[in-house]
């Protein structure tokens, strides 16, 4: 993503999100610096749904959680599936739920958002050996209707 000249806006933290915040320190964290395809979703009349897909870029990890750069600003609580690399054609994907987001404003290209996430449910592994991902201006990919992955049990 290179070298971003960030200036974070401080905002006001309330009894709820002080318990969140010492709560997610307690882990111990481990950088993992990587784009992760992603799918934001919803349940809608009990059925789930994806609303949102993209790429994030994960900047650390825990054992119960991880830190992702975002383009778009999710609600907290909402479900985030995230597809990790693992190898050349291998992924892990896991299930996260939102837990907090950060405003981080970029001068002249807008807003991009730290959000904190708890692992819901873990590593599923695939592979994938034609993605369908596609290059777009932004933040990064876009993956295309999944049509070519394999669950490894």
């Amino acid at each position: 993503m290179g070298n971003l000249n960030l200036t974070v806006v401080p905002t006001a933290i309330g009894r709820e999100s002080e318990s969140l915040l010492s709560e997610r320190r307690q882990e111990v964290r481990v950088d993992g610096s990587k784009v992760c395809g992603y799918s934001l979703c919803e349940s809608i009349e009990g059925e789930q749904a994806v609303i949102e897909q993209g790429e994030v870029y994960s900047l650390n990890r825990s054992e119960h959680g991880i830190l992702v750069l975002m383009g778009s600003r999710p609600r907290n609580r909402q479900l985030l599936e995230l597809h990790v690399p693992q190898a050349r054609w291998e992924y892990a994907v896991n299930l996260y739920e939102v837990r907090w987001t950060k405003i981080l404003p970029v001068e002249p290209h807008g807003n991009l958002f730290l959000v904190g996430c708890r692992l819901l449910l873990g590593a599923s592994q695939y592979w994938a050996f034609n993605s369908g991902v596609r290059r777009f201006p932004g933040l990064g990919l876009r993956r295309k209707q999944a049509d070519s992955h394999t669950l490894v049990p």
